[in-house]
């Protein structure tokens, strides 16, 4: 039997959060069954890196509500470029004690606030192409 294709989207907000890492797996699993079989798309919405790398094709790195990065799962993993994008990559833990994740340099000064004023102009970053379609807040 053939199946049909569809074009769906579906919003996965932080849909494996809170599961086992063995049911996470077999979640992971179905979601690129559908995608395949179906031709689904995911909007797959994580702060569990480890968990992006593994589902998604292309990555936006959001901070403050602002796009900070976007590229494909290679550019993003491969090379990432902000230093927020750097740091939720660090969070991840290694399961290999052998291996040694790559330094950045480490972040100083003030961690810009969340909250804005009433009347303030919203924030409005500028994301430049490094190139082949990696784009990075400056």
């Amino acid at each position: 039997m053939t199946a049909t294709r569809t074009n769906f989207l579906i919003i996965a907000d932080e849909s494996v959060s809170a599961l086992d890492v063995s049911v996470q797996a077999r979640v992971l699993d179905l979601l690129r069954a559908l995608k395949q079989e179906f031709g689904i798309a995911y909007l797959f919405i994580s702060h569990d890196m480890a968990v992006v790398e593994n589902i998604a094709d292309r990555v936006a790195v959001m901070y403050l509500g602002q796009i900070v990065e976007q590229g494909s799962r290679a550019q993003i993993f491969g090379n990432p470029q902000h230093a927020y994008t750097r740091r939720l990559i660090e969070a991840v833990p290694v399961p290999d004690p052998d291996h040694v994740r790559a330094a950045y340099p480490r972040l100083s000064g003030e961690v810009p606030s969340p909250m804005r004023a009433v009347g303030d102009p919203p924030l409005r970053l500028v994301l430049s192409d490094i190139g082949g379609g990696h784009l990075v807040a400056m």
